[in-house]
């Protein structure tokens, strides 16, 4: 069934449009955004510059306005004249003689007062009956104090709609006599004073009594909302956009600060206009815009010409591609242009061409990825059977224990010599079995990459035991021919048994269903700073086109279930990880020859044992147990009773616990010489029982002895090291219990 087509369908050359002109559409404008937002930022951080400016030059103009002030009433109050006519105290002189300054001063002087030494108001002058002297009295009084006590002052107040400039100067007698009064001048700041205060292409408005009572700008071009934007009360305010009349201004505000607690502040609004940079933002970006819809328009005619020229030669592609689908492989495309199109057509042609080919590839692959994942599933199987052999082997040790204890204890007491020889069967068999189990314990436990020195004679016997069962019984003789003196390797004991476990377990394979009389020989030999192995059997061999094959992962020639191809591909990367090297010979019907060679290590110090095994107790002479007590604490019975019989045989008195928790009941009642435990139980274990006493009875935590069979355990050996305990492994021999045993109590 044919697929529905859809109701709407751009063609590529409207795509390819669309995208274009709506690339060359929004780089423009992200350009015009960013660049826009640069300048306006730029405009309003100069505004912003240009307004601190303004505020500071205000201030300290104003600053200055004062000090001049002060300076030059100092010097009218200095006169000889104004001193005689204080030192009158005549309020009738006094008030001429403030006339007659008030007269002399600059119109924007608006009234002068006299005040006697004691702050009384003795008479004033001024120049508006506008200005009430009353209302002035009361807003200098804080600076009339200062006054009194000698201290000149100025200040800005507000009222009646109009800011004044005040000054406070004490009054001093002729030849620097006390203090005879203080004089108190207003002078008005109106338009024309803020007007000289201020930097060109700014504004200036103060502000009192919640409204504007001096501006440089008309009043009626302010907008009503103005001082609750720039100016609110109480708070002084950072630079604000604002728009007086249709022009766009930067404005801040700031208080003067008031000369009495009782008179409120004068405010000061200080515009800053950026209207030209403002108009000059916009016309270049019209300028941009103009230009950018020119370059778009001209850039979609040209684009459009070129798509229309590519997708052309694409519909007969396309039509040669609907064809192939269908199953034609002998279409080809005639090169149309020497560009990419042409290169195209080409492309094409070589595809059909290898298609064929292809699927005859694909089909193989797909059955290989199939032998591949039924492979990876028998690894992950094996895995699973390795982790539970490691857990059924560690639990084989405690019965071992009691079958070699026991062993041992009977053919100590019995006289029969017909059942001698049996009970040391029985003892050499559970040792053997000991043996096994410790090398399977090894071989299946995960261990983290270690490298130390082995000797590789060791390695391989261990390798041997494990496999000993599976060569016997598939009628395969195993030869081995060790160098005695095998100097030492640097190596992991762990992936050493992993290669050599691989390498034996294909020669038995291989062995099995060829001949019932197959050998395999495993020699080592040093040569220079090299060892070697070699391990050769008398196989069916490989062929010379798989010989160059069986270290390539997952390559093997097993049915599927019977192997992974891993084995060997595993066991090349770890002796190239070693700085060693593994090669193959063999000969169709002659047998294999698998040798390795591994450097010899640096240091020739005498190897350390390949289980990590931890400290035990050293040997000691067999003493008699009597009058000393031990507690053994076991959940397996059989090692309660072979532990108790072997004690209470050397006079020992023993107590049995089961568990931990039975332990510290009858740690409670009686005290012991020595504390025999296992440390894998149920509920609390040895360790838990230790760290318990090493808290309540430190003493007794000294005399502890651990059992154990599972001494490849990380962390039980770390425990060990750590606290400086001993353990005595199982399965373990009579003497080494009553050694182990002897030796704490020397302790």
């Amino acid at each position: 069934m044919a697929a529905a087509q859809p109701k709407f369908r751009l063609s590529l050359q409207a795509k390819v449009l669309v995208a274009v002109l709506g690339f060359l559409v929004l780089l423009p404008v992200v350009t015009l955004w960013i660049v826009n937002g640069h300048m306006e930022r730029q405009m309003e951080d100069e505004a912003r510059q240009t307004l601190a400016t303004a505020e500071a030059v205000f201030l300290k103009s104003l600053d200055n306005r004062s000090r001049n002030l002060l300076e030059r009433y100092r010097t009218v109050v200095e006169e000889a004249r104004f001193k005689v006519t204080a030192e009158l105290a005549d309020r009738r002189t006094i008030d001429g003689l403030l006339l007659s300054v008030l007269e002399d001063s600059p119109e924007d002087h608006a009234a002068l007062l006299y005040f006697d030494d004691r702050d009384e108001f003795v008479t004033g002058r001024r120049r508006s009956s506008a200005t009430d002297l009353e209302k002035l009295a009361a807003a200098t009084a804080d600076l009339r104090q200062k006054a009194q006590a000698g201290e000149a002052g100025a200040g800005v107040v507000g009222y009646d709609g109009r800011v004044y400039s005040v000054l406070a100067l004490p009054v001093t007698g002729s030849n620097r006599g006390p203090l005879v009064g203080v004089l108190t001048v207003a002078i008005v700041l109106g338009e024309n004073a803020v007007q000289e205060l201020k930097l060109p292409r700014t504004e200036t408005l103060l502000v009192a009594d919640g409204r504007v009572v001096v501006s440089t700008v008309a009043t009626s071009a302010l907008p009503e909302n103005l001082l609750d934007e720039v100016a609110p009360a109480g708070r002084a305010t950072d630079a604000r956009r604002t728009l007086v009349a249709g022009e766009h201004f930067m404005a801040r505000s700031g208080d003067l600060g008031p000369v009495s607690p009782r008179q409120p502040g004068i405010r000061y609004v200080m515009m800053s206009s950026y209207e030209a940079r403002l108009q000059a933002m916009i016309t270049t970006r019209r300028t941009v815009v103009g230009l950018s819809m020119a370059g778009i328009l001209i850039s979609g005619i040209v684009v459009a010409w070129f798509v229309r020229r590519v997708t052309h030669p694409l519909r007969d592609l396309a039509e040669s591609a609907e064809a192939v689908g269908r199953g034609d492989f002998s279409r080809r495309i005639q090169r149309f242009s020497d560009d990419e199109c042409g290169d195209l057509a080409q492309a094409f042609n070589r595809m059909t061409e290898n298609l064929q080919t292809s699927r005859a590839e694909l089909e193989k692959t797909v059955t290989t990825l199939k032998g591949t994942q039924a492979q990876l599933v028998q690894s992950e199987k094996l895995s699973a059977v390795g982790q539970f052999v490691a857990g059924v082997a560690h639990e084989l040790n405690n019965p071992l224990t009691a079958v070699i204890g026991f062993a041992d204890l009977l053919s100590q007491v019995s006289n029969d010599e017909k059942t001698r020889p049996h009970l040391e069967l029985i003892a050499k068999s559970a040792h053997r079995c000991h043996k096994i189990v410790q090398s399977l314990l090894s071989f299946a436990r995960q261990h983290a990459p270690e490298r130390k020195l082995v000797k590789l004679n060791q390695v391989i016997e261990e390798v041997l035991e494990i496999m000993a069962y599976d060569l016997r019984t598939s009628n395969i003789k195993v030869i081995t021919q060790f160098a005695p003196k095998l100097p030492p390797i640097m190596a992991d004991a762990h992936q050493l048994q992993q290669v050599f476990v691989n390498i034996l377990s294909n020669a038995r394979q291989a062995l099995q269903p060829y001949r019932q009389d197959g050998e395999i020989t495993v020699r080592t030999f040093a040569s220079g700073e090299t060892v070697h192995v070699e391990f050769a059997d008398n196989g069916p061999g490989i062929s010379p086109e798989n010989l160059t094959r069986i270290f390539d992962p997952f390559f093997t020639t097993k049915p599927v279930g019977k192997g992974t191809g891993l084995g060997l591909s595993l066991s090349y990367g770890i002796i190239q990880e070693h700085g060693g090297k593994i090669s193959a010979h063999s000969a169709v019907g002659r047998g294999t020859v698998f040798t390795i060679e591994l450097p010899v290590a640096a240091d020739k110090t005498p190897a350390v044992r390949t289980d990590s095994a931890p400290p035990f107790a050293p040997a000691a002479p067999r003493p008699s147990g009597a009058g000393k007590s031990v507690l053994v604490v076991d959940d397996e019975e059989w090692i309660r009773e072979l532990t108790r019989a072997l004690l209470e045989q050397d006079g020992y008195t023993v107590a049995a616990a089961a568990s931990g928790e039975a332990a510290i009941d009858v740690l409670r009642r009686c005290a012991f010489d020595v504390v025999v435990t296992d440390w894998k139980m149920p509920g609390m274990n040895g360790l838990q029982l230790y760290e318990h006493l090493a808290t309540s009875d430190p003493n007794t935590a000294k005399r502890v002895l651990f059992m154990s069979g599972d001494l490849i355990n990380d962390a039980f050996t770390d425990f060990l090291r750590r606290h400086g305990r001993t353990c005595l492994p199982k399965p373990f021999a009579i003497e080494e219990f009553r050694t182990a045993v002897a030796g704490v109590l020397k302790g």
